[in-house]
Protein backbone atom coordinates (compact mmCIF):
# COMPACT_ATOMS: atom_id res chain seq x y z
CA UNK A 1 0.00 0.00 0.00
CA UNK A 2 1.39 3.26 -1.19
CA UNK A 3 0.68 6.28 1.02
CA UNK A 4 1.31 10.51 -0.02
CA UNK A 5 0.35 13.03 3.06
CA UNK A 6 -0.10 16.78 2.94
CA UNK A 7 0.91 18.56 6.18
CA UNK A 8 -1.48 21.87 7.02
CA UNK A 9 0.91 23.34 9.49
CA UNK A 10 4.13 23.09 11.35
CA UNK A 11 2.61 21.90 14.37
CA UNK A 12 1.33 18.56 12.69
CA UNK A 13 4.81 17.71 11.78
CA UNK A 14 5.19 15.79 15.07
CA UNK A 15 2.01 13.70 14.52
CA UNK A 16 2.81 13.02 11.27
CA UNK A 17 6.30 11.62 12.49
CA UNK A 18 4.48 9.44 14.82
CA UNK A 19 1.80 8.14 11.72
CA UNK A 20 4.84 7.55 9.28
CA UNK A 21 6.43 5.30 11.56
CA UNK A 22 2.97 3.21 12.36
CA UNK A 23 2.49 2.97 8.79
CA UNK A 24 5.89 2.09 7.78
CA UNK A 25 6.26 -0.51 10.63
CA UNK A 26 3.22 -2.19 8.66
CA UNK A 27 4.82 -2.19 5.28
CA UNK A 28 3.25 0.86 4.31
CA UNK A 29 5.04 3.61 1.66
CA UNK A 30 4.70 6.76 2.60
CA UNK A 31 5.65 9.57 0.28
CA UNK A 32 5.42 13.23 0.88
CA UNK A 33 3.79 15.71 -1.88
CA UNK A 34 6.00 18.69 -1.10
CA UNK A 35 9.50 19.36 -0.14
CA UNK A 36 8.52 20.82 3.21
CA UNK A 37 7.37 17.81 4.46
CA UNK A 38 10.32 15.92 2.75
CA UNK A 39 12.50 17.79 4.76
CA UNK A 40 10.50 17.72 8.04
CA UNK A 41 9.00 14.09 7.98
CA UNK A 42 11.61 12.55 6.16
CA UNK A 43 10.26 10.83 4.23
CA UNK A 44 10.76 10.96 -0.05
CA UNK A 45 8.86 12.76 -2.52
CA UNK A 46 6.30 11.53 -4.43
CA UNK A 47 7.18 12.28 -8.21
CA UNK A 48 3.85 11.37 -9.17
CA UNK A 49 4.87 8.17 -12.01
CA UNK A 50 3.88 5.51 -9.30
CA UNK A 51 -0.10 4.98 -8.24
CA UNK A 52 -0.75 6.08 -4.79
CA UNK A 53 -4.00 4.30 -2.77
CA UNK A 54 -4.37 6.87 -0.89
CA UNK A 55 -3.65 10.54 0.37
CA UNK A 56 -3.43 11.27 4.14
CA UNK A 57 -4.00 15.19 4.75
CA UNK A 58 -3.16 16.82 8.04
CA UNK A 59 -5.06 19.82 9.28
CA UNK A 60 -8.01 21.94 8.85
CA UNK A 61 -10.65 21.68 5.72
CA UNK A 62 -8.92 24.93 4.29
CA UNK A 63 -5.76 22.44 3.89
CA UNK A 64 -7.61 19.73 2.44
CA UNK A 65 -9.25 22.60 -0.21
CA UNK A 66 -5.64 23.78 -0.68
CA UNK A 67 -4.52 20.11 -1.29
CA UNK A 68 -7.00 19.65 -4.16
CA UNK A 69 -6.22 22.28 -5.95
CA UNK A 70 -2.60 21.50 -5.71
CA UNK A 71 -2.69 18.20 -6.63
CA UNK A 72 -4.66 18.93 -9.87
CA UNK A 73 -5.65 16.63 -12.25
CA UNK A 74 -4.79 13.82 -9.12
CA UNK A 75 -7.79 14.61 -7.15
CA UNK A 76 -8.90 11.34 -7.89
CA UNK A 77 -6.73 9.75 -4.85
CA UNK A 78 -9.02 9.04 -2.07
CA UNK A 79 -8.17 11.27 0.49
CA UNK A 80 -8.04 10.45 4.92
CA UNK A 81 -8.56 14.06 6.47
CA UNK A 82 -7.27 13.74 9.92
CA UNK A 83 -8.88 16.85 11.14
CA UNK A 84 -6.16 19.03 13.76
CA UNK A 85 -8.17 22.56 12.70
CA UNK A 86 -11.28 23.90 14.74
CA UNK A 87 -14.01 22.44 12.69
CA UNK A 88 -12.80 19.76 10.43
CA UNK A 89 -16.06 19.60 8.87
CA UNK A 90 -14.66 17.01 5.90
CA UNK A 91 -12.50 15.13 8.61
CA UNK A 92 -12.97 11.68 8.78
CA UNK A 93 -11.29 11.62 12.10
CA UNK A 94 -9.54 13.71 14.88
CA UNK A 95 -5.81 13.29 15.96
CA UNK A 96 -6.97 11.61 18.96
CA UNK A 97 -8.18 9.13 17.11
CA UNK A 98 -5.75 8.53 14.86
CA UNK A 99 -4.46 4.98 16.06
CA UNK A 100 -7.32 3.00 15.33
CA UNK A 101 -7.95 4.76 12.03
CA UNK A 102 -4.45 3.37 10.75
CA UNK A 103 -5.74 0.05 12.27
CA UNK A 104 -8.75 0.35 9.76
CA UNK A 105 -6.90 1.50 7.02
CA UNK A 106 -4.17 -1.05 6.79
CA UNK A 107 -6.62 -3.85 7.57
CA UNK A 108 -8.50 -2.17 4.59
CA UNK A 109 -11.82 -1.38 6.98
CA UNK A 110 -13.18 1.82 4.87
CA UNK A 111 -15.07 2.94 2.63
CA UNK A 112 -15.27 5.67 -0.10
CA UNK A 113 -17.61 8.78 -0.24
CA UNK A 114 -17.63 10.97 -3.35
CA UNK A 115 -18.26 14.42 -3.45
CA UNK A 116 -19.89 16.59 -6.15
CA UNK A 117 -18.08 19.48 -7.61
CA UNK A 118 -18.58 22.36 -9.90
CA UNK A 119 -16.36 23.49 -12.75
CA UNK A 120 -16.45 27.06 -13.56
CA UNK A 121 -15.32 28.24 -17.15
CA UNK A 122 -14.71 31.65 -18.50
CA UNK A 123 -12.92 32.51 -22.12
CA UNK A 124 -9.83 32.37 -21.16
CA UNK A 125 -10.04 29.57 -17.99
CA UNK A 126 -11.52 26.88 -15.74
CA UNK A 127 -11.44 25.87 -12.76
CA UNK A 128 -12.77 23.51 -10.29
CA UNK A 129 -14.92 23.60 -6.55
CA UNK A 130 -15.63 21.09 -4.10
CA UNK A 131 -16.98 23.76 -2.03
CA UNK A 132 -17.97 26.75 -4.50
CA UNK A 133 -17.47 29.28 -7.15
CA UNK A 134 -17.80 33.10 -6.12
CA UNK A 135 -17.92 35.79 -8.29
CA UNK A 136 -17.67 38.94 -6.26
CA UNK A 137 -16.96 42.66 -7.51
CA UNK A 138 -13.22 43.82 -7.47
CA UNK A 139 -13.81 46.92 -5.46
CA UNK A 140 -15.49 45.97 -2.12
CA UNK A 141 -16.84 49.45 -1.72
CA UNK A 142 -18.94 49.18 -5.18
CA UNK A 143 -22.20 46.73 -5.87
CA UNK A 144 -22.29 45.23 -9.36
CA UNK A 145 -25.08 44.38 -11.32
CA UNK A 146 -25.23 40.65 -11.52
CA UNK A 147 -27.37 38.59 -13.97
CA UNK A 148 -27.73 34.51 -13.66
CA UNK A 149 -29.16 32.83 -16.36
CA UNK A 150 -29.57 28.95 -16.52
CA UNK A 151 -29.46 26.95 -19.92
CA UNK A 152 -32.29 27.38 -21.79
CA UNK A 153 -32.40 31.27 -21.26
CA UNK A 154 -34.33 31.47 -18.31
CA UNK A 155 -32.91 34.01 -16.12
CA UNK A 156 -33.01 32.91 -12.44
CA UNK A 157 -31.49 36.31 -10.75
CA UNK A 158 -30.46 39.95 -11.72
CA UNK A 159 -30.02 42.87 -9.38
CA UNK A 160 -26.93 44.71 -7.54
CA UNK A 161 -24.93 42.90 -4.99
CA UNK A 162 -21.92 42.63 -3.57
CA UNK A 163 -21.37 38.85 -5.76
CA UNK A 164 -22.62 35.59 -5.91
CA UNK A 165 -21.72 32.29 -4.71
CA UNK A 166 -22.51 29.44 -6.63
CA UNK A 167 -22.38 26.34 -4.32
CA UNK A 168 -22.16 22.56 -3.88
CA UNK A 169 -24.07 20.45 -0.80
CA UNK A 170 -20.66 20.49 0.83
CA UNK A 171 -20.38 24.06 0.32
CA UNK A 172 -23.42 24.85 1.73
CA UNK A 173 -21.79 24.79 5.19
CA UNK A 174 -19.28 26.99 4.22
CA UNK A 175 -19.52 30.24 2.80
CA UNK A 176 -22.98 30.29 1.32
CA UNK A 177 -23.91 29.55 5.12
CA UNK A 178 -21.89 32.76 6.16
CA UNK A 179 -24.13 34.64 2.97
CA UNK A 180 -27.44 33.18 5.08
CA UNK A 181 -28.21 30.46 2.37
CA UNK A 182 -29.53 26.92 3.79
CA UNK A 183 -27.65 24.21 4.85
CA UNK A 184 -27.88 21.25 2.03
CA UNK A 185 -27.96 17.11 2.76
CA UNK A 186 -24.52 16.32 1.04
CA UNK A 187 -26.65 13.30 -0.33
CA UNK A 188 -28.63 15.57 -2.45
CA UNK A 189 -27.62 16.56 -5.75
CA UNK A 190 -28.79 20.50 -5.86
CA UNK A 191 -26.15 23.40 -5.76
CA UNK A 192 -27.32 26.95 -4.32
CA UNK A 193 -27.65 30.36 -5.66
CA UNK A 194 -26.52 32.57 -3.06
CA UNK A 195 -26.97 36.65 -3.91
CA UNK A 196 -23.71 38.22 -1.56
CA UNK A 197 -25.35 41.44 0.39
CA UNK A 198 -28.22 42.26 -2.50
CA UNK A 199 -29.24 45.97 -2.81
CA UNK A 200 -32.74 44.16 -2.49
CA UNK A 201 -33.80 42.29 0.76
CA UNK A 202 -36.19 40.54 -1.27
CA UNK A 203 -33.73 38.79 -3.16
CA UNK A 204 -33.40 35.23 -1.38
CA UNK A 205 -31.02 32.16 -1.98
CA UNK A 206 -31.90 29.62 -4.95
CA UNK A 207 -31.77 26.09 -4.65
CA UNK A 208 -30.95 24.86 -8.31
CA UNK A 209 -30.90 21.20 -10.16
CA UNK A 210 -27.05 20.38 -9.89
CA UNK A 211 -27.59 18.99 -13.33
CA UNK A 212 -28.42 22.20 -15.08
CA UNK A 213 -24.99 24.80 -16.02
CA UNK A 214 -25.54 28.39 -15.37
CA UNK A 215 -23.97 31.49 -16.67
CA UNK A 216 -23.44 34.48 -14.10
CA UNK A 217 -22.82 37.96 -15.52
CA UNK A 218 -22.12 41.03 -14.73
CA UNK A 219 -21.47 44.33 -15.45
CA UNK A 220 -18.17 45.36 -14.98
CA UNK A 221 -15.14 42.97 -14.73
CA UNK A 222 -14.87 40.69 -11.13
CA UNK A 223 -13.31 38.47 -9.43
CA UNK A 224 -13.55 34.44 -10.33
CA UNK A 225 -12.34 32.39 -7.35
CA UNK A 226 -13.06 28.43 -6.75
CA UNK A 227 -12.86 27.62 -2.88
CA UNK A 228 -11.11 31.17 -1.59
CA UNK A 229 -8.32 29.56 -3.88
CA UNK A 230 -8.21 29.74 -7.23
CA UNK A 231 -8.70 33.48 -8.29
CA UNK A 232 -9.17 34.75 -11.92
CA UNK A 233 -10.78 37.80 -13.23
CA UNK A 234 -13.75 37.74 -15.82
CA UNK A 235 -17.12 39.43 -16.96
CA UNK A 236 -18.76 36.38 -17.80
CA UNK A 237 -18.66 32.71 -16.54
CA UNK A 238 -20.03 29.30 -16.83
CA UNK A 239 -21.26 27.23 -14.27
CA UNK A 240 -21.72 23.49 -14.83
CA UNK A 241 -21.02 20.13 -12.99
CA UNK A 242 -17.66 19.55 -12.24
CA UNK A 243 -15.77 16.66 -14.48
CA UNK A 244 -14.45 14.47 -11.51
CA UNK A 245 -15.84 14.06 -7.78
CA UNK A 246 -13.53 14.34 -5.01
CA UNK A 247 -13.41 11.64 -2.72
CA UNK A 248 -12.99 10.60 0.83
CA UNK A 249 -12.21 7.70 2.87
CA UNK A 250 -14.46 7.04 6.04
CA UNK A 251 -13.45 4.42 8.58
CA UNK A 252 -16.50 5.14 10.39
CA UNK A 253 -20.21 6.75 9.91
CA UNK A 254 -19.85 10.43 8.77
CA UNK A 255 -22.49 12.08 10.33
CA UNK A 256 -22.88 15.38 8.79
CA UNK A 257 -25.64 16.94 11.04
CA UNK A 258 -22.98 16.24 14.08
CA UNK A 259 -20.60 18.10 12.44
CA UNK A 260 -22.87 20.95 11.84
CA UNK A 261 -23.94 21.56 15.27
CA UNK A 262 -20.75 21.94 16.27
CA UNK A 263 -19.51 24.22 13.58
CA UNK A 264 -22.27 26.21 14.90
CA UNK A 265 -20.97 26.45 18.03
CA UNK A 266 -17.55 26.69 17.79
CA UNK A 267 -16.49 30.29 17.87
Amino acid sequence: MRIIMYIGKYEDYALAKLIVNRLSSDGVEVYAVRDSEVKNIGIPKWDGSRSVDAAMVLGGDGTVLRFIHEIGDSVDIPILHIGTGRVNYLSDASAREVSQVLDNIVKGNYRIEERLTLKAVSADFECTALNEVLVKGVDPGHLVTVTVVEDGGEELMRARMDGVIIATPTGSTAYALAAGGPVVDNRLSVKLIVPLAPFSRALVPIVHPFEIPVKVMTSEVTHVLCDGIVAQRGAEVRILPGDKKIRFIRTRQYRMYDKLLRRLFTP
